[in-house]
């Protein structure tokens, strides 16, 4: 459901924290771990939050926020999925699933078109979940200061992907192959040239 007024951004902040602990254990830290209540209520405030709850508790969540894009895929306004968190004894049980349908509905009816949304390359279900609802993998790269890990950008077109399969793919490993090559997955250079 749509975040309603009686949860707050805490117990938002609070769910996202605690799915992202399953997350550092596993060796990545997600950048929006450490997100503050009035920073995602400010980031969200052009978007919706949506969170899933049992017995009065936010046991998972998911935002979209509307944004202008230029970038070789994308171009314009688009919608960003952003902020997910499952709580780690909710996962494998549609939750995340029913979210995203949810969220889905929700953004249809905003008329954009172009949907993506950036993940770590090794969160494999949100990635295996997110190419069956029709996204694509659209570029590699390093995530930035303070993480450990590379993210993937996925993207879904809904008047159809402008772009063949192949040029997809191979823009993807090129990414991956630059991305891989040059940088750390912190976004600093691997080698220092002088």
């Amino acid at each position: 459901m749509e975040k309603p007024d009686w949860v707050s951004w805490d117990d938002v902040c609070e769910c996202i924290r605690k799915a992202n602990v399953v997350n550092d254990k596993q060796g990545f830290h997600m950048l929006f771990s450490n997100i503050t209540p009035d920073e995602i209520a400010k980031k969200v405030k052009n978007g919706t939050c949506f969170v899933a709850l049992h017995n009065n508790k936010v046991v998972g969540t998911t935002s979209f926020v509307i944004s202008k894009v230029r970038s070789w895929c994308l171009n314009g306004k688009v919608i960003c999925f952003c902020y997910d968190g499952i709580l780690p004894e909710y996962r494998g049980t549609d939750v995340y699933l029913g979210l995203r349908k949810i969220k889905l509905d929700k953004v249809n009816k905003t008329g954009i078109k172009k949907k993506f949304f950036t993940t770590a390359e090794d969160n494999k279900t949100v990635i295996k979940i997110n190419l069956k609802f029709g996204f694509k993998l659209v570029q590699f790269q390093p995530t930035g200061e303070g993480a450990n890990y590379y993210s993937v950008t996925m993207v879904k077109w809904e008047d159809g992907c402008p772009f063949p399969d192949w040029f997809l793919r191979c823009m993807f490993n090129l990414s991956k192959f630059v991305s891989k090559s040059f940088f750390k997955p912190d976004y600093k250079f691997r080698f220092w040239f002088n």
